[in-house]
C-alpha cells in the first residue's frame, strides 16, 4: 500500500516545504498538489532541509479529480464537522481503517489549503472524513504540522504486508481493493433498484461503504457481480 499525501491549493512554500520535511521523517515520499506550484519555489526547498527530493518529484495536477483519479481510497481532512458528514474519525481510527482493507494499494489523504481548509465540494469527493482532536479550538494547526501528526500516527501502515499477501488478493477478486470502484458500482446498483430517490438512505449506504473490512468489502463485491447478472447488464 503506497500512502499519498495530497496538498490543495496550498498558498505559502514554506508550508509545503515543511509538509515535505514532516512526511520523510516518517518515511514517507509521496506528494501531489492541486491548483498550485509553491512547491518548486526556492523557499520550498529550503524549508525541507534535506527532503528536496520529495518536492522534485511531487506531481502537480490541475483539479482535485484529476489528482485522485488512480486511487483505491481517499480520506479527507477538516478542522470542523460538516452537517452532511455523520463520521469523523481520528488519525489513529483512521489508521485502522486502511489495515482492516489489505487489498488497498493506492491510498490518499488530502489537506486544503491554509486559508479555508477543502470545501464542501472537494468533500463530496472523497470517501471517509478526518480531523484532529485539538484541546482548544484557536489557534489552529498548520499545514506543516497537521501532516507531522497523520504522517507520524499512519507511519505504522509502512510495516504491514502488500497487497500481494493479502486475503483478498488470494481470492482473486478483480476490483476489491479499490473502494472507490465497489462505491461507484453500489450507486449504480441502487439507482436501478429506486434506493437512490431515498436521499438520506442513499447517503448513508454511500457512507458506509468505505468502512467496510476487506471481508465485507469481498462480500459486497459479490453481491454486486450477482446483481448485474439478476439485472441482465443494465447496471
Amino acid at each position: 500500500m503506497k500512502l499519498y499525501f495530497v496538498l490543495v491549493a496550498p498558498a505559502r512554500a514554506a508550508n509545503v516545504g515543511a509538509a515535505a520535511r514532516a512526511m520523510k521523517t516518517m518515511g514517507f515520499d509521496a506528494m501531489r498538489l492541486v491548483a498550485s506550484r509553491v512547491h518548486q519555489e526556492e523557499e520550498a526547498n529550503w524549508v525541507a532541509h534535506g527532503a528536496q527530493e520529495i518536492l522534485s518529484h511531487a506531481e502537480a495536477f490541475d483539479s482535485l479529480p484529476e489528482a485522485l483519479a488512480d486511487m483505491d481510497l481517499v480520506i479527507a481532512t477538516t478542522a470542523r464537522q460538516r452537517g452532511r458528514y455523520q463520521h469523523y474519525l481520528t488519525p489513529a481510527e483512521i489508521r485502522a481503517q486502511i489495515l482492516a482493507k489489505p487489498s488497498l494499494n493506492n491510498v490518499a489523504i488530502v489537506f486544503g489549503c491554509e486559508e479555508s481548509g477543502l470545501s464542501n465540494e472537494q468533500l463530496a469527493q472523497v470517501d471517509l472524513i478526518s480531523y484532529l482532536p485539538l484541546k482548544v479550538s484557536y489557534p489552529s494547526l498548520n499545514l506543516g504540522q497537521a501532516i507531522m501528526l497523520y504522517a507520524y500516527e499512519l507511519s505504522p501502515l509502512l510495516d504491514t504486508p502488500t497487497a500481494t499477501d493479502s486475503e483478498a488478493v488470494a481470492e482473486n477478486f478483480d476490483t476489491v481493493g479499490q473502494v472507490r470502484v465497489l462505491k461507484q458500482k453500489t450507486a449504480e446498483i441502487l439507482g436501478e433498484i429506486g434506493v437512490s430517490q431515498d436521499e438520506k438512505l442513499h447517503q448513508w449506504v454511500m457512507d458506509r461503504v468505505p468502512m467496510l473490512p476487506q471481508r465485507d468489502l469481498n462480500m459486497l463485491h459479490l453481491l454486486c457481480k450477482d446483481l448485474v447478472r439478476r439485472f441482465g447488464g443494465k447496471v
